[in-house]
């Protein structure tokens, strides 16, 4: 058997052999990710908060920015006691988001929307894997959607990179749609604050992650929308800002 490539830690390397068997077909796995083809989407599947989640080219790898944003909102949900209440996740793409929040509040519908068609198709494998129930809608938020339900609970990570910026070398390998949202930077936060006036409870918690210089316009955005709205910017492991929690009702 082939040796352990350097830039291959451990684990990985553990799964990596356990997979593919063969040398051929290893040496050629280290190929691609000498390319920087992502060795997430090479082993199939990541840990998120405890719960293994299904990953290929149709849905970006949640990282570790996202596992603290759903450890923050769990906290402000049993902090504000909606425990029990309704959730949506927009723009969920592997339904990591949305799955560790019905695992962690099982008694809470939870729905999660998307406009790819193939995402949506992993996003459920992974439910069904986890053993949990979500309802899942295939729509685009940027299209006046409409729902005939309302929530408490308001999350997501949407494509929020701006134009031309590269955030890591393999990321060209995951969906470009999730990933880059257009000439406006901010334009998913823009819509998601328009149509939560339309979804959500008078008494709710938005979270959102977002691109390290957004936090200003975001905010002021939200402002328009909620003017009496209690708004916290939250920092990620590097100190950069990440998150944007907007509470009404809830004080």
């Amino acid at each position: 058997m082939i040796n352990r490539p350097s830039f291959i830690n451990n684990l990985d390397w553990e799964l990596l052999v356990k997979k593919y068997k063969s040398e051929n077909k290893l040496k050629k796995v280290i190929k691609k990710i000498e390319k920087d083809y992502p060795i997430q989407y090479l082993i199939g599947d990541v840990e998120f908060l405890n719960t293994k989640i299904i990953v290929n080219h149709h849905v970006l790898i949640p990282r570790f920015e996202t596992e603290l944003l759903v450890a923050n909102l769990i906290d402000y949900i049993k902090k504000y006691d909606l425990s029990n209440n309704p959730i949506i996740d927009l723009c969920t793409g592997s339904g990591c988001i949305a799955i560790a929040l019905k695992k962690k509040f099982d008694k809470s519908i939870v729905y999660a929307v998307d406009k790819s068609y193939t995402a949506l198709h992993v996003a459920k494998k992974n439910a069904k894997g986890n053993g949990v129930k979500i309802k899942y809608l295939k729509k685009d938020v940027l299209k006046n959607l409409k729902l005939d339900k309302k929530f408490s609970i308001l999350v997501s990570n949407p494509p929020y990179v701006k134009e031309g910026e590269i955030v890591t070398n393999n990321t060209k390998y995951e969906p470009q749609i999730a990933l880059y949202p257009g000439k406006d930077d901010i334009l998913f936060y823009k819509k998601i604050l328009e149509l939560s006036k339309k979804i959500l409870y008078k008494k709710n918690i938005i979270a959102f992650e977002i691109g390290s210089t957004q936090a200003k316009d975001i905010c002021k955005y939200a402002k328009k929308i909620y003017n009496n709205a209690i708004i916290k910017v939250v920092k990620d492991y590097s100190g950069f800002d990440r998150f944007v929690f907007i509470f009404n009702n809830c004080e």
